[in-house]
């Protein structure tokens, strides 16, 4: 059972991580919100961050990774499966791994992350490196079709969230273009905050009433389809089981030990665009964002 302390210690810790992040990035309040969710609830998520050039993707994967030992791998033309390996078989250490340009990897180089990602480990040789729990923070740009590779649903299917950053507002542009606005460079995360929040999910113990909520909410979820066709390639289970990590921390960020069923609303599209099946429809079709909305309009007419 979560304690009060536990749950006064994640309002705070939460709350001064929501606000480390505003001095990163301009606007994106939900997207400030879901990563710092993330990073909260699971030592170990892993993170997909898509969007257009000059949203902040990269400033914000950077400024993490000044608190952690951390390794950047950019995705270029040139690069081989066995840059990757070599380059993390010297950092077995690892706890943050950026990568940039996530979909510009090509079939064999998606297999090195699928297994790192799976398994936390690499074979190299017949040789195995294993790693402990690691962030992953990836960005894919959206406006930029040359050179990009489809990834398959099960390397997507690794992602706890895929969080797209939105075109800046003219009223954000005006924050930093007169502002005089400097992003922030370095974080200030502590390793043992993150155990301790992460711990206070673990916690958490669920009445009957949040599993009724939970599970209404993932069958709302599993049910929705294009056409009669259903939306999503495999069976949502890592989803749903990092969406109950998450709605948990979200809980305890507001200072109580009970679900609430908008705890989801502002994560939902996160969690789940990207496990669509990509031969029924594309993540950003019109019809398949209609149906995330409808199943969020249910949600929120949900009772506690």
């Amino acid at each position: 059972m979560v304690s009060k302390r536990e749950i006064d210690r994640v309002v705070n810790i939460y709350q001064s991580t929501v606000a480390s992040l505003d001095k990163v990035l301009v606007g994106q309040k939900n997207v400030k919100k879901a990563v710092a969710a993330s990073i909260l609830c699971d030592i170990g998520s892993k993170i997909l961050m898509t969007g257009g050039p000059g949203t902040g993707k990269t400033t914000l994967s950077k400024f993490l990774s000044t608190s952690f030992e951390s390794e950047r791998i950019s995705i270029t033309s040139d690069i081989f499966p066995s840059d990757i390996q070599e380059q993390l078989k010297r950092n077995q250490n690892l706890q943050l791994l950026q990568i940039d340009e996530f979909n510009r990897a090509s079939g064999k180089i998606q297999s090195v992350f699928l297994e790192l990602f799976a398994e936390k480990q690499m074979s190299i040789g017949g040789e195995k490196y294993e790693f402990k729990d690691f962030y992953v923070f990836a960005t894919q740009n959206s406006a930029d079709i040359a050179g990009v590779f489809n990834v398959p649903q099960a390397v997507y299917d690794r992602f706890d969230m895929n969080i797209y950053f939105e075109k800046l507002s003219d009223e954000e542009k005006r924050i930093l273009f007169f502002r005089g606005f400097k992003p922030e460079t370095e974080s200030h995360f502590e390793l043992d905050e993150l155990i301790e929040t992460k711990l206070a999910v673990s916690h958490f113990e669920t009445t009957p009433k949040d599993e009724d909520i939970m599970m209404r909410i993932f069958g709302m979820i599993d049910a929705m389809n294009l056409d009669g066709e259903r939306l999503f390639a495999g069976s949502n289970i890592r989803a749903h089981t990092f969406a109950l990590k998450l709605v948990k921390l979200i809980a305890l960020s507001n200072g109580r030990d009970s679900i609430f069923p908008t705890d989801i609303i502002d994560f939902l599209n996160y969690i789940y665009i990207h496990r669509i099946d990509q031969n029924v429809a594309s993540m950003n079709d019109k019809a398949v964002l209609d149906q995330f909305d409808a199943v969020k309009n249910k949600i929120v007419s949900m009772k506690r």
